[in-house]
């Protein structure tokens, strides 16, 4: 999928979101099969394709923590049972595990903008 193909979808069906990791990040989510929520309880989705520059500036504050963070990208069409919660322009949350065997997995690789 390219990085057109993938706005396209964010455009067209309103459930599309994308979840910005690293290499190992996605590997791990990918053989688990689970985006697990964070120390704080939540996962952190968006429907803003960025480049990583731009995500690490808009979504991860710029933290030297999350520096290489974005280099890779999960798109999901989720489920519309899933209970999902804006919280500002780029982001949104959801505070349990997302099982990617319930959801319909569109992209996972390089971050392709």
């Amino acid at each position: 999928m390219t990085g057109d193909e993938i706005i396209e979808a964010i455009l067209s069906q309103y459930s599309v979101f994308l979840h910005y990791t690293d290499e190992a990040g996605l590997s791990g989510i990918l053989h688990e099969g689970v985006i697990r929520p964070n120390h704080n309880g939540v996962v952190y989705l968006t429907q803003e394709p960025m480049t990583q520059a731009e995500a690490h500036t808009n979504i991860f504050i710029g933290a030297t923590t999350h520096s290489g963070r974005a280099s890779h990208l999960l798109v999901l069409q989720l489920d519309i049972g899933l209970p999902i919660r804006r919280l500002n322009n780029y982001e949104f949350r959801v505070d349990q595990n997302i099982k990617l065997h319930q959801h319909n997995v569109l992209y996972t690789g390089l971050n392709p903008f």
